[in-house]
């Protein structure tokens, strides 16, 4: 089995959920179940308790036990069939008007609950599944932005010292060495902590995504830097350059597409460490806010070892890192350009 296939499936697999997670989850991430808090994971069933073989799909639903918190009895022989393609009314828009969503399957209205939860729900209530896709959607959509302009900062810089060399060089060399010398996931945390935390969640996803993407540049830039100063030193740039071609056009057509492997190979680097920033600064509270759902923030709900043990599905975005993380570190390893021996020293002078 080729090990890169593999991986790339995963990844298509996963950009269609997390694209289309209005389709794929069967709730709205927001809507609070009070009567449903901590429920276990309803799976999907062709055969009953009684024996009975179904066509249909269906879901055991668990019963609430009165008097006790987070406490169902075993799910009972009634089932609650699965419907696919259903629309269903997630909440109203302004002037009362309905807000229909097309979902890949539901339930019919006269069963109790509004959904089927096949991760069960947090402690208020609310879908796991759903939170998992769109929380899913927002984490990786930070990383991604955050890894794009990071690595285009790291083009620039790395172009700009590496071809005009001088103190050019030697001051953006210097501003990376003491970019890199501190710890920057804790620049990161001191960073955001100083800044307002209730911004609104839409202005702390862009901070969050600014400051991935300001703090995270500077070791691209270095090795982007001594690819530029290796493309300069090819027979056919200096050839280029002695017939009379400009520098913007050495640069759009010589260095340029030899320093394209290595800034990709950068950006798919990048991107896991974002992701990861941006679930930890949700996790401290320090990312994004509620009405947006992250794959942090639903973590920060299973910080105590109780929590995790009594609620082992309140880990789900931990499970869903590990395949997305693996797909993007075998495709870099497998097409990306690894830095040869060769490459020139990141001296200064």
């Amino acid at each position: 089995m080729n090990l890169s296939r593999v991986a790339g499936g995963l990844l298509i697999v996963c950009a269609v959920f997390l694209m289309f997670a209005n389709f794929f989850a069967t709730a709205n991430p927001g809507a609070i179940d009070e009567n449903l808090p901590y429920l276990p994971p309803e799976g999907i069933h062709f055969k009953s308790p009684t024996g009975q073989l179904h066509l249909r799909p269906f879901i055991l639903r668990y019963r609430p036990v009165n008097g006790q918190f987070a406490k169902y009895a075993e799910a009972d022989e009634k089932i609650v069939p699965l419907y696919f393609f259903v629309r269903t009314n997630t909440q109203s828009e302004p002037g009362g008007r309905p807000a229909w969503v097309l979902r890949l399957c539901g339930i019919n209205g006269e069963y109790p609950g509004d959904s089927p939860h096949f991760l069960g729900t947090d402690e208020f209530g609310r879908d796991v599944w759903s939170r998992l896709l769109y929380g899913g959607r927002t984490t990786v959509a930070i990383g991604f932005v955050a890894a794009l302009i990071a690595s285009l900062l790291a083009v620039i810089f790395g172009l700009v010292a590496g071809l005009l060399r001088g103190w050019v060089d030697t001051l953006i060399m210097r501003l990376v060495e003491t970019m890199i010398s501190v710890p920057w996931f804790y620049l990161l945390l001191a960073v955001r902590a100083m800044l307002p935390l209730r911004a609104g969640p839409w202005a702390t996803l862009a901070t969050s995504t600014l400051l991935l993407a300001l703090i995270g540049w500077a070791r691209p830039a270095r090795i982007l830097r001594g690819a530029a100063i290796e493309a300069r030193q090819h027979a056919y740039v200096t050839m280029a350059q002695a017939s009379g071609a400009s520098l913007w056009h050495l640069v759009q057509w010589h260095i340029l597409p030899d320093l394209a492997p290595q800034a990709i190979t950068q950006f798919t680097v990048l991107l896991p460490q974002f992701i990861a920033s941006e679930i930890a600064l949700s996790y401290f509270g320090l990312g994004v806010e509620e009405p947006l759902v992250s794959w942090g923030g639903m973590l920060a709900a299973a910080q105590h070892l109780s929590s995790i043990v009594e609620y082992p599905w309140l880990m789900s975005p931990l499970w869903a890192m590990i395949p997305l993380f693996f797909a993007v570190h075998v495709l870099a390893d497998r097409y990306g350009c690894k830095p040869t021996p060769t490459m020139p020293s990141f001296s200064f002078e």
